[in-house]
């Protein structure tokens, strides 16, 4: 077999990748105490970006290895429907990444697609658990949570930690009753546990509303973006070290014509058209509930996401120049994506990046002549 990134590229890069797949896949599906949750939540929000980056540095023969690998994980953990859904979320936008690769699509434009083909997955999994639940997928998902903490041979002291971590709270007029003696200590009484046990079928409904215009646009332009660029940025650079150690030809690294981070940038249309956006914000605070609110919070995501991006790019740029050595730049970059406050600091260095233009990527806006 010919090596190629239609293939493997190595076969130390293909073995790596799938041992540390099966290894991650190991360890989401044994540990824990929702292996299907914490495997589910983890596929849902990694698995593509991993994907292409194991496309981009291993082949394609190894990415559909741990496609598959993914796959079965998810049919071990919740059977053939979770297979179904895992199955729905994954394989288009495979298939999709394999011909933006094939066809050399432009690097912006591919983020585009598999941005929208994943929102489009998400949003079809959405529905289909909307319809098996007859439109309560937040109360039914809360209710599964507290059934599977009933369920817990730690019931009492999984509920004890998250009352401790003031994610729960117990009612006053419980607190007297709140520990009854058992042998060999203490535990909850019925009444707190039935209590407890309320409160985390509402916290688990109030998150899932609250995070899933997040998971479909943040998340979706996020895995196309995260798994592109760094699949060619790593892609390239392990060819490059190939090429000089092997001393042979350099394999084909498709980089789709991908600028460097630091000339990342809106052109002006889309500025102000994104801009325009961040009224969604208003439509999340004046409406209590339903798709008016989902509107403006999917309009609210993709204003931050776009204009967070552009001042992590102005950011960047200005490390450059500054002369910041690389382990830098790349630390500002992991920060960007677990800490909120730079994330809020970044939106408004794209918004002041976008209306100063100080680093002249965009030209200047010229008036047309009586003439024309």
């Amino acid at each position: 077999m010919r090596r190629g990134l239609t293939t493997y590229t190595t076969a130390r890069a293909a073995i790596t990748a799938c041992v540390l797949c099966a290894g991650i896949l190991a360890l989401l599906s044994l540990g824990g105490l929702f292996p299907a949750v914490t495997l589910t939540l983890m596929l849902l929000s990694l698995g593509p970006a991993c994907l292409m980056i194991v496309g981009f540095t291993a082949g394609f023969l190894p990415m559909g290895i741990c496609l598959a690998a993914m796959l079965a994980a998810l049919f071990r953990c919740g059977g053939a429907r979770l297979l179904g859904f895992g199955a729905v979320y994954l394989l288009p936008v495979t298939a999709a990444f394999v011909l933006c690769l094939m066809k050399r699509v432009p690097f912006w434009r591919a983020c585009g697609y598999l941005a929208g083909i994943l929102m489009a997955e998400q949003l079809c999994v959405y529905l289909l658990l909307q319809s098996l639940t007859g439109n309560s997928l937040y109360l039914a998902a809360g209710g599964l949570a507290a059934q599977a903490i009933n369920g817990m041979s730690i019931r009492d002291d999984f509920l004890y930690s998250l009352v401790s971590m003031g994610l729960l709270a117990v009612p006053e007029t419980m607190r007297d009753s709140a520990l009854v003696a058992v042998p060999g200590g203490y535990a909850l009484s019925q009444e707190l546990a039935e209590e407890l046990l309320l409160q985390v079928r509402s916290y688990v409904g109030q998150m899932l509303e609250a995070l899933t215009p997040s998971a479909l646009v943040s998340g979706s332009g996020l895995n196309a973006l995260l798994g592109l660029s760094l699949g060619i940025h790593w892609g390239k650079s392990a060819a490059a070290k190939r090429a000089f150690k092997r001393d042979e030809p350099e394999q084909v690294i498709p980089d789709l014509d991908m600028p460097p981070l630091r000339r990342w940038y809106i052109p002006r249309p889309w500025g102000l058209r994104i801009g325009l956006m961040a009224l969604g914000l208003l439509l999340t605070r004046v409406s209590v509930g339903g798709s008016l609110y989902m509107l403006g919070a999917i309009m609210t995501q993709v204003f931050t996401l776009c204009f967070g991006v552009q001042g992590l790019a102005a950011l960047n740029d200005s490390q450059h120049r500054r002369g910041t050595g690389k382990t830098w730049r790349r630390l500002v970059v992991a920060l960007a994506l677990v800490l909120r406050f730079m994330q809020i600091a970044l939106v408004v260095l794209g918004v002041m990046d976008q209306l100063s233009n100080t680093r002249g990527l965009r030209p200047p806006l010229r008036f047309r002549d009586e003439e024309e």
